[in-house]
């Protein structure tokens, strides 16, 4: 991403928060996070679903079944 006008995609917001992104593209993107509440709105609801995700996927029991890990889904 050349420059902090545009907005970064979904794709490269997780990348961000994932720590995944090029070392050159870190800085632009925070920059825009700055000045952008849209962007830093985006980025902060995908944080909250990623933490509550892995809080989930934290308490699902585990089962190993033909030798794998799996986590079972609770029944309704």
């Amino acid at each position: 991403m050349e420059s902090i006008k545009q907005h970064p995609t979904e794709e490269i917001l997780e990348r961000y928060l994932f720590g995944l992104l090029a070392d050159r593209d870190v800085e632009p993107v925070e920059e825009h996070l700055l000045v952008c509440h849209a962007c830093l709105d985006s980025a902060e609801q995908l944080l909250a679903f990623v933490q509550s995700l892995r809080s989930t996927l934290k308490e699902a029991p585990r089962v190993r079944v033909a030798g794998r890990s799996t986590v079972l889904e609770n029944e309704a």
